[in-house]
């Protein structure tokens, strides 16, 4: 425990000095709202140890908004105990300030806050700034500071990062030929540059052999094999950019919107996280989606619905994935597509995907999910997902989910799992809600895994109108 307070202490300096500036503030002014919630949770997993583990955690949030004097504030903390030591945290996860000054107009923020960009999720010590211009649809953001991990994300852990990014929104009236054959009513374009520091350790070994002679004379060699680390801060450098345009396609009865980013890291002389969403609805009640993504996960641990779709992998990775989706009725759709993946280790896969929806009842929704693909590795994996959720009023609401994958895999063989998930949710109060969830994965080859965790949730406000 002495360590989780050392450590708790030297990552909550920084967001301290914001939280002090913070408690200097008065604490009744004219239209501000306080608002928050205490969230605690009980769990019991295998997925770490599969002996396994019993945690506890906390989550203490508090935001604060002020229109009138253009300020907001946030602060959240976070404790947990657990038989994992891993696990382990008492930490100030964000705590931040933010003033907007509408006369430049400018928006600052400083203090420890949440970043998503392709470095992945992270928490960011140091500051933001956006910048909005009045005579263009441009916006320009600069930040800087100190970038920390997230529980089970795969993202940066540095000494710094640094980077700038501008955001350009138009509302044109593009047409290509005939302007019932295509046209763009809706341009966005994203530009950025960012730089990271990080500490490198290289170990190298040295051996020193040496002879001499045993109690029998016989000469012999020992080696004696000694390492050293040396540390060196590299930075590296990264161009991100994306892309989103909408409008309709040959007619103006048929809508269409594609999103495309990516980002090109110097140090690799590549383009990495590459991205493609795009959608047109070639006829009234059908849907054709585009999807291709070169990526690396960022969460070691997904959903419950991710853990069975084949197309998923924790290395790099490309993934391709081409639909057509058919709505029936407003109650029932279904869909049908092909997948295309390719994986670092250098092979590479076909299949197709399948899925059903209806809305049996007013509440209650059905869905269900197929998936296949056949790896040039001779690997393969067949999936059936099914789901359920039902809103039996307006204060309780569960979902129950069924999974069935048949996976064939080089590193452990033939393996059939069995999966099944609950959750449920009842508001006790308006301001408390308990929840609940439970999931189990029977496997035959590999060891069986659970998930149970109760959770209750407080939430609190207090809301002050402006004064007449």
């Amino acid at each position: 425990m002495l360590r989780m307070e050392q450590v708790a202490h030297k990552h909550a300096i920084k967001p301290l000095l914001a939280l002090a500036f913070l408690a200097g503030l008065p604490t009744v002014v004219a239209a501000d709202t306080w608002k928050g919630s205490v969230r605690v949770k009980a769990q019991a997993d295998n997925r770490y140890n599969k002996n396994g583990d019993y945690t506890g955690e906390s989550w203490q949030q508090l935001y604060y908004d002020n229109p009138d004097a253009q300020f907001k504030a946030r602060v959240s903390f976070v404790g947990r105990a657990s038989t994992d030591i891993y696990r382990e945290k008492l930490q100030t996860y964000q705590a931040y300030l933010e003033k907007e000054f509408r006369a430049l107009p400018l928006t600052v923020r400083g203090g420890r806050f949440e970043k998503s960009d392709n470095l992945g999720l992270y928490l960011l010590d140091g500051g933001q700034a956006s910048y909005g211009l009045t005579s263009l649809p441009l916006t320009i953001e600069a930040y800087a500071g100190q970038p920390l991990r997230v529980d089970h994300v795969q993202s940066v852990h540095g000494k710094f990062v640094a980077g700038t990014e501008a955001m350009f929104k138009l509302t044109p009236n593009w047409s290509l030929g005939n302007s019932t054959w295509a046209h763009i009513n809706a341009f966005d374009v994203k530009t950025g540059f960012q730089a990271m520091q990080q500490d490198l350790t290289q170990v190298t070994e040295d051996v020193l052999v040496s002879q001499g002679v045993d109690i029998n004379g016989d000469v012999i060699e020992q080696q004696q094999t000694t390492s050293t680390s040396q540390t060196n801060a590299t930075t590296t450098y990264r161009l991100n950019a994306a892309v989103r345009f909408a409008g309709h396609l040959l007619g103006q009865d048929k809508p269409m919107e594609t999103f495309i980013k990516g980002s090109y890291a110097a140090e690799k002389n590549q383009i990495e996280n590459a991205f493609v969403d795009s959608w047109w609805d070639v006829m009234k009640n059908v849907r054709l989606r585009n999807y291709y993504e070169a990526y690396r996960p960022k969460q070691q641990f997904v959903t419950f619905r991710d853990r069975f779709y084949s197309a998923y992998a924790l290395g790099q990775q490309e993934v391709w994935r081409g639909s057509a989706e058919h709505r029936v009725t407003d109650k029932l759709r279904y869909s049908l597509g092909a997948q295309y993946a390719s994986r670092d280790e250098g092979y590479d896969g076909y299949g197709f995907n399948g899925g059903l929806s209806y809305a049996l009842l007013p509440g209650v929704n059905l869905s269900g999910a197929v998936d296949y693909l056949e790896l040039s590795s001779h690997e393969n994996a067949k999936s059936l997902y099914l789901s359920g959720s039902h809103a039996l009023n307006s204060k309780t609401r569960y979902s129950l989910n069924l999974a069935l994958r048949e996976e064939d895999k080089t590193l452990y063989g033939h393996n059939f799992a069995k999966g099944i998930e609950t959750e449920w949710q009842y508001m006790l109060q308006n301001d408390w809600v308990l929840a609940f969830k439970a999931s189990y994965i029977d496997n035959t080859q590999l060891y069986n895994e659970y998930l149970g965790a109760f959770q209750v949730t407080y939430f609190f406000d207090r809301f002050q109108a402006s004064k007449p």
